[in-house]
C-alpha cells in the first residue's frame, strides 16, 4: 500500500511539473516584451555620442613612500626545458621551455624585513 502510494505522489509530482513546461512563452511572458535589440539601443543609444575618458590618477609622495616601504619578497623562478620527445602512443611533442616559482605565492615584507632578504 505504501509503495502504491509513493508511485502516486511521484507521477502527481511529475505531471505538475511537467505541465509547467507545456505553457506557452508568450503565456508566461507577455506579448507586449520589447525585444533584445530595442533594449540594447535604449541602453547604450548615447554610447557613441560619448567620449570615455580614462581618469588620471594623481600619484603622491605617500604612495611612493608606501611602495618604497612595502617590497616584495623574492621567488625565485626556476626555468626548465623539455627536449623534444614522443609519447607512449608514438606522437611527436616539440622541445619547449617552462617556468614555475619556487613558492607558490608572492609574499610582501614588512617594514625592516627586507634586509635579510637581498
Amino acid at each position: 500500500m505504501r509503495k502504491i502510494i509513493l508511485i502516486l505522489i511521484t507521477i502527481w509530482i511529475n505531471t505538475g511539473l511537467l505541465s509547467g513546461c507545456a505553457s506557452s512563452k508568450a503565456k508566461i511572458f507577455g506579448t507586449d516584451m520589447p525585444s533584445m535589440k530595442s533594449i540594447h539601443d535604449e541602453k547604450f543609444q548615447y554610447a557613441d555620442d560619448e567620449q570615455l575618458v580614462r581618469p588620471q590618477r594623481a600619484i603622491s609622495d605617500e604612495v611612493n613612500a608606501e611602495q618604497e616601504e612595502f617590497q616584495w619578497l623574492p621567488n625565485p623562478t626556476l626555468r626548465m626545458y623539455v627536449f623534444r620527445h614522443l609519447t607512449a602512443a608514438g606522437h611527436p611533442v616539440p622541445g619547449y621551455c617552462t617556468f614555475f616559482r619556487l613558492y607558490t605565492q608572492d609574499h610582501i615584507a614588512a617594514p625592516g624585513e627586507q634586509a635579510g632578504w637581498e
